[in-house]
């Protein structure tokens, strides 16, 4: 029974043990799903904590929406992922034409399936900005 008891406990570790952290990360798959800033700096030695103003949601491998908390309205654009890269493209809109794509690109890497580190490609105040998956 004694036996019984320690092979169920086991068991019952490795399932539990066996989540997505052991998962090699996938970032096609990984940056799917809803993401809020948490922390913003000049670089990874100098971060501070931000309040979210809302969250930004890859919703397939070309698009994604930000939502504002306060407004409760969504903004919609394209971004590409490859190897080292992320771009958001920005779109200026006139009469409800796009007049003008506006491309931002940032380096990434995931910190693990939850934490998204973009690092922008361009002289910036904050260079760096940290994200946490929130669904």
């Amino acid at each position: 029974m004694k036996n019984t008891c320690l092979l169920i406990f086991a068991l019952a570790l490795l399932i539990l043990g066996c989540g997505k952290e052991g998962l090699p990360i996938d970032p096609k798959k990984d940056i799917l799903g809803k993401w809020e800033l948490i922390q913003q700096g000049t670089s990874l030695e100098n971060l501070f904590d931000v309040d979210p103003n809302g969250y930004t949601e890859f919703i397939d491998e070309t698009s994604y929406r930000f939502y504002n908390y306060q407004t409760e309205e969504f903004d919609d654009g394209d971004y590409t992922l490859n190897d080292s890269s992320l771009t958001f493209f920005y779109y200026a809109v006139e009469n409800g034409q796009v007049v003008d794509t506006i491309p931002v690109k940032y380096f990434y890497t995931f910190k693990d399936h939850k934490t998204l580190v973009l690092d922008i490609d361009a002289s910036a105040i904050f260079r760096t900005f940290i994200y946490k998956k929130i669904d």
